[in-house]
């Protein structure tokens, strides 16, 4: 939409209309009112500073002793407008000295108005003001033509969308309303033609209770602020309407803080960098630095003083870092200089950092990127409001045991810690610095520790359900990736057998493989494995069987061709560690040695859990469904791990199975309601009796599997004490 904003303020000045001065141009600044008697704030989106624009918003000819409220800027004549509950309540026009007019508006019902913004319309030629009241419904006053008396006109149908909104704002590209109710659902309203549309429901960053203030800038950036926290949310509403993708909302800066807000904003204005005194973070797109990705910022400087500052090291200064190519332009900051790494970053260890504080005013935050995905994500937070002294602080950080090895960065912060919520590692906050620096982190990569385990529980009645009692095998498991200067040099896999209660005869084998839900799998081909020097000690004997299987593209390695060979059950028991007092002590245990004749960089390696399955034995009887078939074609996987080349295809089709498997989608080894045949448990785990069903041994589980990990994480936890085998019987 073409914009002339200048047009109709001209003409409204030639006609002697205007009773009090219009702002002389679109302001950049965000308008907060907040109080009773109202008070106008002026807040730099980029920086988070607040500035009292006026005290007291009166009238020309009595004092002011009540709120202000549903406020929208009108880029039409350069006013704003809002709603005022002193007696007699009105429509207000407000001026550039932020004095308050009474507008004779007919047609409003004998109630207060917390939401309201302003339509400019430019192919219509006008300007309409809307205010809504969640019992009375959505009213449009045309202020194109400044009149004696106006008339509200209730909009059809808006007395029932019984929205639980504080504020709304128009998109500057088009005639629909957006507002955020305060769980997070976010809305688009058409005023003309239709009513709110759900769009999505918005991560808030748990903020709770109202969203006051709503703004729009002119790319179609859409701010919402929340009065307990302050935080002002963003959100990317650039299309609209919203069609084809899901809008998100990120923590844009930390505004103040009310129990009543209300916001306007010339739509049309650029939200940009103004002030020199703002200081940005270093690290490298993706991650978030730059003002356009929201990047981490501070207003160092607020008073402009020079005086008081929070930074780390001897200085700190600022940058204007609007977009990528500022970035580019000025990669490095001379001010970082606060943080000192005195220990290396060893996957499963602890570090020490010594970090720099020119006064004892400070609190840190930091952020490791762990993960190398190129963003700081929440539960990376290393370091949360920790009180600096003066002088060198000494800081731990503990490193997880599944950090990735190689190139990464890291992001601290420090604040005055005046902070309501602690601050996350993108935004606006005023005061103090945001410091980044590159980092290596180096290890073994053992998986799940060096001492630790998980365990693997199978099914082996798939594709049926079976009892469902997760101890047809058992198995305790760790793996390391064996790494020297970023290489991987091979792999050494361990394990112990710790139940067997199953009729049916299998094999467990481990393939070099990691899928990803982003369809990036990494993968060692048998080809780049040094066959010489394969090493299988099983039960302190060293194995002679073709371990490394023939055939086949990927590495994959048959540990034991039938599980039931290597098990000693008791005379009085049918299975192997599943029944009560049946061979609690006797576990196999297993060491598997691998190296690679090629090294290959460890970013590139597989690594974790890697693709542990079950595979049916051969000579055994597996079910009539198996008959004339290859056995080895039968397999057993955690859910969503994709088969081996050697898995039977058809076994995906058989009538009157239970399994759902969807390989468009990326679905393996589940059934329709999402329980699995096989799991990865996070310790060593007390597996269920024999025929137990998992879901009666452990309440939580089916919750936990349907939910696909979402909930009841902790599911192993709770056990039933008298269903499941634990290592103490």
């Amino acid at each position: 939409m073409k914009i002339n904003m200048f047009i109709y303020l001209t003409a409204a000045l030639a006609n002697g209309l205007v009773s009090a001065a219009p702002f002389e141009q679109c302001p950049s600044k965000a308008f907060l009112i907040q109080g009773s008697p109202a008070q106008m704030y002026g807040v730099d989106l980029v920086s988070a500073k607040t500035t009292v624009l006026a005290a007291a918003m009166d009238f020309a000819s009595e004092a002011n002793n009540d709120s202000v409220n549903a406020v929208g800027f009108n880029y039409q004549d350069q006013y704003m407008y809002g709603f005022s509950k002193q007696a007699p309540k009105s429509v207000v026009r407000i001026n550039n000295q932020y004095m308050l007019e009474r507008l004779n508006v007919s047609g409003l019902p004998d109630t207060n108005f917390y939401v309201g913004d302003i339509l400019v319309d430019e192919q219509q030629n006008k300007a309409v003001y809307y205010l809504y009241h969640p019992r009375f419904g959505l009213y449009a006053i045309n202020l194109t033509a400044q009149n004696e008396q106006y008339q509200a006109e209730l909009i059809p149908g808006s007395a029932n969308w019984n929205l639980s909104i504080y504020d709304f704002a128009f998109h500057p590209h088009s005639t629909l309303l957006y507002a955020v109710e305060s769980n997070g659902d976010l809305y688009e309203i058409n005023v003309e033609n239709g009513g709110p549309v759900f769009i999505t429901n918005l991560d808030i960053a748990g903020d709770t209770g109202a969203n006051g203030a709503a703004y729009f800038d002119l790319q179609g950036q859409f701010y919402f602020s929340n009065n307990r926290s302050g935080k002002v949310h963003r959100v990317n509403l650039n299309i609209s309407p919203v069609s084809g993708y899901t809008p998100t909302a990120s923590v844009f800066t930390l505004g103040p803080t009310s129990n009543q807000n209300d916001g306007a904003r010339c739509a049309i204005a650029e939200v940009k960098v103004t002030d020199n005194s703002i200081d940005f973070g270093d690290a490298p797109r993706p991650y978030q630095t730059t003002l356009e990705d929201s990047g981490a910022r501070h207003l160092f400087d607020p008073n402009e003083d020079q005086s008081n500052l929070v930074y780390l090291g001897a200085s700190v200064d600022g940058e204007n870092l609007n977009t990528a190519s500022d970035l580019l332009q000025s990669s490095v900051d001379s001010s970082d200089d606060g943080v000192k790494f005195v220990t290396d970053f060893v996957a499963g260890s602890t570090s020490q950092i010594i970090v720099t504080s020119p006064n004892d005013n400070g609190y840190l935050y930091a952020w490791f990127d762990w993960d190398q995905n190129y963003q700081f994500d929440a539960d990376e937070i290393t370091v949360s409001k920790y009180r600096l002294n003066q002088g060198d602080n000494s800081v731990l950080v503990d490193v997880p045991s599944n950090a990735v090895m190689g190139a990464t960065w890291a992001r601290f912060r420090v604040t005055d810690g005046s902070e309501a919520n602690p601050i996350t590692a993108t935004g606006g906050v005023t005061g103090g610095e945001v410091e980044d620096y590159p980092i290596n982190t180096y290890g073994s990569l053992a998986y799940p520790s060096e001492n630790g385990w998980v365990t693997l529980a199978y099914e082996d009645q798939w594709p049926f359900a079976g009892d469902y009692d997760f101890n047809d095998l058992v198995m305790n498991y760790r793996t390391k990736l064996i790494d020297k200067d970023g290489q991987a040099l091979g792999y050494k896999i361990e394990g112990d057998l710790v139940g067997i209660g199953a009729t049916f005869h299998n094999g467990f084998a481990v393939r070099l493989y990691q899928s990803s839900a982003s369809g990036i799998n990494k993968r060692i081909l048998r080809s780049q494995i040094d066959q010489a020097s394969i090493s299988l000690i099983i039960n302190g004997e060293q194995q002679t069987h073709t371990i490394l299987e023939e055939g086949t593209e990927d590495a994959i390695f048959i540990v034991m061709p039938d599980t039931w060979a290597y098990a000693s059950k008791d005379s009085s028991c049918s299975f192997f560690r599943t029944e009560a007092g049946c061979n609690i002590n006797n576990k196999v245990s297993f060491t598997l040695s691998v190296s690679l004749n090629t090294y290959i960089a460890s970013v590139d390696a597989p690594k974790y859990t890697l693709d542990p399955f079950i595979f049916a034995a051969e000579g055994h009887y597996h079910g009539t469904f198996l008959d004339g078939l290859n056995p080895r074609g039968w397999e057993v996987h955690i859910k969503n791990q994709p088969p081996t080349e050697k898995f039977n295809q058809s076994l995906f089709s058989l009538v009157g199975s239970d399994d759902a498997t969807n390989t468009q989608f990326g679905y393996y080894f589940q059934t329709p309601s999402g329980l699995p045949w096989a799991i990865e448990v996070g310790s060593s785990w007390a597996h269920p009796k024999e025929s137990v069903d998992i879901t009666q041994a452990y309440s939580e589980f089916q919750t936990f599997a349907e939910s696909d990990g979402r909930e009841s994480p902790m599911w192993f936890n709770n056990a039933t004490t008298s269903k499941v085998i634990s290592g103490a019987q």
